[in-house]
């Protein structure tokens, strides 16, 4: 039986990076976003497990969590994988999470989890960053694993278990 890499955990509003070998994973995405940033050319990614839309209220101090909101996160994680606002066409991103998990008191086309979502497009397509992985909105919750050398992206519902999620 192969082996499998050691996992890195991102939590809430945290970053990882690995570069030719690893694993980074985020358990139990409900409404939050799990954004992937690939850079095919230097065997690196990058993974930021986002909270909220944003914008960050001043009265925020979690300044220790760059990941925490989405319109702050793709700032993170290009700064931390050394890519420059003019460099980004070597990356492929990715898009995982943001479903509607607890409905009481937002409408059904507003949610939380729809917003991220909605966020991290527009950040993307400002940085003219391609979108290769993408499973968001439902009801169900998803953990992901994305790991190197091989660029692969395992989902996970409760549902339906551990699958590969293939790029468009």
């Amino acid at each position: 039986m192969k082996s499998e890499p050691p996992f890195t955990s991102i939590g809430i509003g945290e970053i990882g990076i690995i570069k030719e070998k690893g694993s980074l994973a985020i358990y139990g995405l409900g409404s939050c976003i799990g954004l992937i940033l690939y850079n095919e050319i230097e065997k690196m990614a990058g993974l930021a497990h986002i909270l909220l839309p944003g914008p960050r209220l001043p009265s925020d101090e979690t300044k220790e969590l760059p990941a925490k909101y989405a319109n702050e996160a793709i700032d993170a994680l290009l700064l931390a994988l050394g890519i420059e606002k003019n460099e980004t066409h070597k990356l492929s991103g990715g898009i995982i999470g943001g479903a509607t998990i607890f409905s009481m008191g937002e409408d059904s086309t507003n949610s939380i989890g729809d917003r991220n979502v909605e966020e991290i497009r527009k950040w993307l397509m400002k940085a003219r960053i391609k979108i290769v992985w993408e499973e968001t909105g439902g009801v169900c919750g998803r953990s992901l694993i994305f790991s190197l050398p091989e660029s692969t992206l395992k989902v996970r519902t409760l549902k339906e278990g551990w699958r590969i999620v293939e790029k468009k």
